[in-house]
Order: structure tokens, then C-alpha cells, then sequence
């Protein structure tokens, strides 16, 4: 076996342990998630938006623009200048929701390296899970991928605004 080979298949074995963390996160009630969101979200709570169940029962959450092509109303902003938007969509069942996805899109002010995060959690397993685990960060270059573990959605946001968002203030 290439070592190419053996990268692919720990990056496989990787890629199933993090779709069995993504489905053991129980998010309570779709209501509730974005209830929880909007207090965190507090003076720009507005913003947030949420869609009723469809037919098979996935609900989205987001807050801002789909794809972010610069600033925007929409967006969540921050003293640093840091803009933030994201979705998420849950698996409504049984008066629960569950995590399917999400994606959490973090750009700091112009001149600021690197230019942006993000964190993405995929809906599916890629077929090359090597260059596409299914849990991933973006840092700052759209064709990087480095696997993370399977956050809370609200986990991302406790680095962004706990960690992240107070560093770039520090500096």
C-alpha cells in the first residue's frame, strides 16, 4: 500500500468516526436552537432567520448571506470590524432535532491574515475524504480543508466570540 493509499484510508477512518459524533449531538427543538441563538446573537438577533420542517423533517437556521461576496446588512458585525454569517440545518424528529450540517463563515477586516475561517460541518461523507473530511476549517484558503472534530454549532461560536473576536481586539 502507497503511502498516498494509507493517508486516504486514515483520513476514511477519520471521516466515519466524525459522522458518528455529528449524530450523536442532540440539539433539543429547532425553537429551542434558535432561541439559544438569537440570546447569544443578542443586539443583532434580528438578523437571524429560521425555516419551518420540511417534508423530511431538516430545518435551517442562518444567519447573513449564503456566500459572502463582501459586507452586507445581513451580516453579524463586530466592534473588530469582523463580520460573521452561517447556517446550520437540523433533523427535526420526535420533538428533537439533530445536527446534519453546518457552515460558519468568519472574515476579519481587510489587511488581516488570514482573510478568513471557516468552519464547515458537510451534510455527507465526500468521496475523497482526504481532501474533504466531512468536519473542517477553512484557514483563510477556500481550497484548504483541515479535519476538525464535530463542534456544537454552539462551540464554534464560543471560540468565535470567546477566543477569537477578543484576540484580534487585543492586538
Amino acid at each position: 500500500m502507497s503511502l498516498e493509499d494509507e493517508a486516504r484510508q486514515r483520513a476514511l477512518s477519520l471521516d466515519r468516526a466524525l459522522s458518528e459524533r455529528a449524530s450523536q449531538i442532540v440539539m433539543g427543538r429547532p425553537t429551542g436552537v434558535f432561541l439559544r441563538l438569537r440570546a447569544c446573537l443578542e443586539h443583532q438577533a434580528s438578523k437571524l432567520k429560521r425555516t419551518e420542517p420540511d417534508r423530511n423533517g431538516l430545518v435551517s437556521i442562518c444567519l447573513g448571506p449564503a456566500f459572502d461576496k463582501g459586507p452586507t446588512p445581513e451580516h453579524f458585525l463586530f466592534d473588530s470590524g469582523t463580520r460573521l454569517s452561517f447556517w446550520l440545518m437540523l433533523h427535526e424528529e420526535n420533538g428533537e432535532s439533530s445536527l446534519v450540517a453546518y457552515s460558519f463563515r468568519y472574515w476579519l477586516p481587510s489587511g488581516r491574515s488570514p482573510e478568513f475561517l471557516r468552519f464547515d460541518l458537510n451534510r455527507e461523507s465526500h468521496p475523497d475524504t482526504l481532501k474533504e473530511p466531512r468536519c473542517h476549517l477553512h484557514p483563510g484558503l477556500d481550497q484548504v480543508r483541515l479535519p476538525l472534530p464535530v463542534l456544537d454549532p454552539f462551540e464554534v461560536l464560543d471560540r468565535i466570540f470567546f477566543v477569537i473576536e477578543p484576540a484580534l481586539l487585543s492586538q
